[in-house]
């Protein structure tokens, strides 16, 4: 499944996606009033059952996430997940490490979702501007649930490949790591390759 795509195509995805995750840092440091990096250093396409050895987490531990679904060409779904303990954490660095845990826990629903819909957004836009098309995405929707059922209630076919891409956050000194998992339909692939091409093809003329 990852050699789908050939180094040269994976380095020009993660090239742009990483364009887009600079834009989505500059609207969190806006809204926070402090510098926030965003990095995406690896992305995998891979089958779903191989998610949780990728990401090296029990399929049953619990997880925090923002899913947000998208139609247009093509459809599919996309989750911001985070270890349980690591989205309170980032809440934590958001607020500036000035609230209690408890505090934490009643602000992460509002403060996870709207980092999510901001990262998100980037990574479908960035992904809608390879593929020269226009998406509309649904409101993002927060989730609390194993790895496991989050990933089995997509609507999108089991047998679909998932695209991984990891997620540094930086800010106030923390580094965070999350998830964000792509699903889509079969035929995308193909169709990212060929656009990929296009894209590394021009820039050799």
């Amino acid at each position: 499944m990852i050699a789908m795509l050939s180094e040269l195509e994976q380095d020009a995805l993660l090239e742009v996606m990483n364009l887009g995750m600079g834009q989505a840092a500059d609207s969190l440091s806006e809204m926070m009033e402090e510098e926030v990096v965003l990095s995406v250093p690896r992305i995998y396409f891979l089958p779903r059952s191989e998610v949780f050895n990728r990401i090296e987490v029990d399929p049953k531990t619990r997880m925090t996430a923002v899913r947000q679904t998208f139609t247009g060409p093509f459809h599919g779904s996309t989750l911001l997940i985070y270890p349980r303990e690591k989205s309170l954490e980032l809440v934590r660095s958001l607020l500036h490490n000035e609230v209690s845990l408890e505090e934490c826990r009643e602000m992460e629903q509002e403060s996870i979702t709207e980092v999510g819909n901001i990262i998100l957004n980037a990574c479908l836009g960035s992904f809608a501007n390879i593929m020269g098309v226009e998406i509309l995405c649904e409101l993002p929707e927060y989730l609390q649930d194993s790895c496991t059922s989050l990933l089995t209630q997509e609507p999108v076919a089991s047998e679909n490949p998932i695209m991984l891409l990891f997620v540094d956050f930086v800010t106030n000194g923390n580094r965070i790591k999350g998830y964000v998992i792509l699903l889509f339909d079969t035929w995308t692939i193909p169709y990212l390759k060929k656009e990929l091409d296009s894209i590394l093809s021009s820039l050799n003329t």
